[in-house]
């Protein structure tokens, strides 16, 4: 295992070093690129201006890309729009244009996201094989997979379509407890919309076992699909508190969030069959369970 080198692209993100200490204690040698190097395993890189420090790349047996600019943190203007295809998009080509060069690579492993089916489906549980949709999310993931595939005449590819991560230091819980603190928490338009979910424990044990098991192909990453009321009254009571607003209706969070809204008002189920007939056993499948260790 010591000869494995596994390479990061976007691991100084939260998802990016969970993983990158995970796989550290598992006994692997890891590189992070970053654009701001200040660690003995950090190595430089640009994508805008096509620049990295090609002096890591033969080391490379596996390449892990969690780049991405957040998909939740402003309102979709066209602008906006753009940023959120290209910061996918753009890095992956960046890294297969110096693939010559990494002539030890074995495996590309690259994020993917759950938000890429029908919408308007609310009773079907989605799995990988299912067509995207057709609205703006269902569309980036389909460029984001289509593009981590010019891998495939060199290595094995798998793409992790990752939902929403529960983890103490940042991402959905963060951005929902505040409210929920204030005594201004509620659920969103019916709350009966699905919303697919994974420990961020996990999510780096899943990219592990993808590695350790060679596997190939998209993979959803999701330990659990519960309603936004569910999640929302479930929250709050571990952080004990009580839900006493209405729910927020769906024009309001149209106004507040324009087409953004769909995040919060859209959801599918999501199926983990694929992953667990792999052998994966997830640790943290019940939601309460899971929000006590995060935030409990």
């Amino acid at each position: 295992m010591q000869s494995k080198f596994i390479l990061i692209a976007g691991g100084t993100g939260l998802i990016g070093k969970r993983l990158a200490d995970y796989l550290f204690e598992k006994g692997y040698n890891i590189g992070v690129l970053t654009r701001n190097p200040i660690a003995s395993n950090h190595y430089y890189w640009n994508p805008e201006k096509n620049e990295i420090d090609t002096s890591v790349l033969e080391k490379v047996t596996h390449l892990v890309n969690l780049t991405g600019e957040s998909i939740a943190s402003q309102r979709w203007s066209v602008k906006r729009k753009e940023v959120l295809v290209d910061s996918r998009i753009k890095p992956i080509a960046f890294l297969y244009s110096y693939v010559s060069q990494m002539t030890r690579l074995q495996h590309f492993i690259s994020a993917s996201g759950v938000t890429c089916f029908d919408v308007t489906n609310e009773n079907k549980i989605f799995v990988e094989s299912d067509p995207f949709g057709v609205d703006f999310l269902s569309k980036v993931v389909q460029q984001w997979e289509k593009k981590a595939d010019l891998f495939q005449s060199h290595c094995l590819v798998s793409k992790v379509r990752i939902s929403p991560v529960l983890d103490s230091k940042g991402g959905i819980i963060h951005t929902m407890k505040k409210p929920i603190l204030l005594g201004l928490g509620s659920s969103l338009g019916s709350g009966n919309q699905w919303m697919p979910w994974i420990h961020q424990k996990d999510l780096s044990a899943l990219f592990y076992h993808i590695i350790t098991q060679q596997l190939e192909g998209v993979f959803h990453a999701v330990a659990s699909n519960n309603t936004n009321k569910e999640f929302t009254s479930t929250l709050a009571k571990v952080l004990n508190r009580k839900i006493v607003l209405p729910n927020l209706p769906k024009p309001m969070a149209k106004i507040l969030f324009g087409e953004m809204a769909t995040l919060l008002l859209d959801g599918v189920q999501i199926s983990n069959s694929k992953i667990i007939d792999s052998g994966f056993v997830f640790q943290f499948d019940d939601l309460e369970s899971a929000l006590y260790q995060v935030v409990g």
